[in-house]
């Protein structure tokens, strides 16, 4: 079993984890309050178009399932401070 974690948070201080099992294709989110627990859900569990960069100019456009995999998961963490609020600190440790 492998576990990809990365610190997130929303406010000024409300700080937690995602968990995402690589093997399972499952993610686990811990935050202070279930109501943001509950956006990051329904935001991994949605398909996004997103703009994915392929040259320093020039762009692609992937629809993209999050918890398909690692690689989906990632892009989309990059997008989820603009969606809903929630910032990915990709150097916190987790």
């Amino acid at each position: 079993m492998s576990i990809f974690r990365v610190a997130i948070h929303y406010g000024n201080n409300s700080n937690g984890v995602l968990s995402y099992d690589t093997d399972t294709k499952t993610v686990a989110v811990d935050l202070p309050e279930q109501e943001w627990v509950n956006k990051v859900l329904a935001y991994l569990n949605e398909e996004h178009a997103i703009e994915n960069a392929t040259g320093l100019d020039t762009y692609e456009r992937l629809n993209v399932r999050p918890l398909d995999s690692l690689e989906n998961l990632k892009l989309a963490l990059t997008r989820m401070w603009e969606a809903i609020d929630v910032q990915v600190d990709w150097s916190r440790p987790a």
